[in-house]
Order: C-alpha cells, then sequence, then structure tokens
C-alpha cells in the first residue's frame, strides 16, 4: 500500500518516512495472530478461531510458487491486518474454511472444471460485504495523492496536463485505488489458489493463463471510482458523466436518496432534470466505471511489451 510521505526541511519528499497503518500494523498479542506462515505454507489457525480440534487437519494452504512464497510474509501481515480492523465478524476465515474443505474434503473439482473453482471462490470469498470491506482498507490507507501540485516527477508523469502521455495513459487516484483493491484481492485469494492448483495438479506455469483467469474478475468488482455517473431508469441512457463525489454526496444528503445495492456497486434513485428538453426523468447515479484492464493494455502497449 502507498504510504504517506513526508517533506525535510529543504523541500525535498523523504520516501523512506512515508507511514500509513497497514504497513506499520503489528499483532499486540497472539490473539491478533489469524494466519502464519510456516515456511513454504499458509497457515490460517482454523481450529483455534472457531474452537474446534477437528479442523486443525484443515489450517496448512500449500503456495507451491516461488514468486508467491517470497511474498507470503507481506500476504500474512496484510491479512492479519484486515481481519482484524475490518474484518469483525471473520468473513474472510470462514471463506478459507469452506474453500479449503471443498478443495481438501469434497473434492468436487479437479483441473478438468477449473472455471467451477474459480466461479465457486468469488461466490464465497468476495461477497459485496467483503468487497466494501476492501475498498475501506484501500480508501483508509491510501494516502497519496498523484493529482496534487508538486514538484514530485514520479507523480507529475502520470498526468495528462504533463503531455508526456496520451490521455488514455493517464492515472489519477482512483485509478490507482482500484489497483490496490485488485491488488489485495489476489494476495488473500493466492493461498486458496494455490493449493487448489498444486492438489490438483493444474497447470501455473508462465506459459498458460491459469493464474490470470483466477484473478481477472477482480478487474470488474474492483472496476469503480469515486464519482459519480447518471443514467435513465433502464440503465440505458447515461445523463451525466463522471459528476464529482462531493455532489452527489451533497445530493443524496440533502434528498434523503437511499442506497440500492446493486452486485458490487449501488444505485441511488432520484428524478433528473433536462435542461435541454424541460423534461424530467426517471434516473440513478451510480459509481462510475473504471475499465482497469485496458488502461493497462494500453500501458503495456504503449512500453513495446508483447
Amino acid at each position: 500500500m502507498p504510504r504517506k510521505s513526508t517533506t525535510s526541511n529543504t523541500g525535498v519528499i523523504d520516501r523512506s518516512k512515508r507511514t500509513s497503518k497497514i504497513n506499520t500494523w503489528k499483532p499486540k498479542d497472539i490473539s491478533q495472530i489469524y494466519v502464519e506462515q510456516d515456511g513454504k505454507l499458509f497457515v490460517c489457525h482454523f481450529d483455534k478461531i472457531f474452537k474446534s480440534d477437528k479442523l486443525e487437519m484443515y489450517n496448512r494452504f500449500i503456495i507451491a510458487k516461488t514468486s508467491y512464497e517470497n511474498q507470503l510474509d507481506k500476504i500474512i501481515s496484510y491479512t492479519n491486518f484486515f481481519i482484524n480492523n475490518y474484518d469483525a465478524d471473520k468473513e474472510l476465515v470462514t471463506a478459507y474454511l469452506k474453500l479449503k474443505f471443498v478443495i481438501d474434503k469434497v473434492k468436487s473439482f479437479d483441473k478438468n472444471s477449473v472455471k467451477g473453482f474459480i466461479d465457486l471462490i468469488y461466490e464465497i470469498m468476495f461477497t459485496p460485504s467483503m468487497v466494501r470491506k476492501i475498498r475501506k482498507l484501500v480508501e483508509d490507507n491510501y494516502l497519496d495523492d498523484i493529482e496534487s501540485d508538486s514538484d514530485d516527477s514520479t507523480k507529475k508523469k502520470y498526468l495528462k496536463s504533463e503531455k508526456k502521455h496520451l490521455e488514455s495513459l493517464e492515472f489519477t487516484n482512483q485509478h490507482i485505488k482500484v489497483l490496490l483493491g485488485i491488488s489485495f484481492g489476489m494476495k488473500i485469494m493466492s493461498p486458496v489458489l494455490f493449493h487448489f492448483a498444486r492438489l490438483n495438479d493444474v497447470d501455473i506455469s508462465k506459459e498458460s493463463d491459469t493464474i490470470y483467469q483466477f484473478y481477472k474478475g477482480l478487474f470488474t468488482i474492483f472496476g469503480y471510482g469515486d464519482n459519480f455517473d447518471v443514467y435513465d431508469i433502464d440503465g440505458i441512457h447515461m445523463y451525466q458523466h463522471n459528476v464529482a463525489k462531493d455532489q452527489v454526496l451533497e445530493h443524496i444528503k440533502a434528498e434523503g436518496l437511499q442506497k440500492v445495492e446493486v452486485g458490487y456497486t449501488e444505485r441511488y434513485y432520484f428524478t433528473y432534470h433536462d435542461d435541454t428538453t424541460g423534461e424530467d426523468h426517471e434516473a440513478y447515479y451510480t459509481p462510475i466505471q473504471v475499465h482497469m484492464y485496458n488502461k493497462l493494455f494500453v500501458y503495456v502497449k504503449s512500453l513495446g511489451v508483447e
């Protein structure tokens, strides 16, 4: 997660002093440790969490992927932080247990039914409530501002106003937050992914697209920005694009608009007045959709990477 930058007396940004809670948090005692690393294993203490010795057999997930083994300490740290600070009802560890039971005991999926298992992961692990928790984590811990007026060239190079990139390559704060949500989703999914792959001899080599197939749904789930679009009641015609969040929140508060959850996003219904025609229409606000996959594709192609 990006961390807050500080400025020295000389006015130079000191990146070494950046801090955010997710990067500084440490468990106070053993009661705050829900997951641990044991060599190449991701260990979730189901027996202690749910107070049943019978569950101890499901505690261990095999991480048979070197690049993830090297990140396991960070995955463990972020996961414990998330459970302690955002997941009071232990939704994540419950999802881990359900999926581990399916892999180890039920064995209803194998290398011939990977797509079905991916669908099950999203159904069990990435519920709307879990996604809201992850978005809250990202919002609370994203302390940088790449859109701010700054002499920091590493920030300014992402802005279209600098004329160093095409507009299609511009990155804003909302793009970074979408990427952070996706990244966190990858971290918490990885123990399930690699344990399933190991036990079912699923190809996760560089030549296969298996890992991509597991992760690609995260781009849709977390692909919503801070601002809002306005659609007609049927969701076909867009009346306004990229309405500022503060403006929408002010309208919601003033009119007492009620949130209606739709999948991984929400809607606020109201009467929209069209100044051009003078007519009123039933409409709704919904968070703007951010197509990060398309943006990253354009970015990678611009670098000449095939």
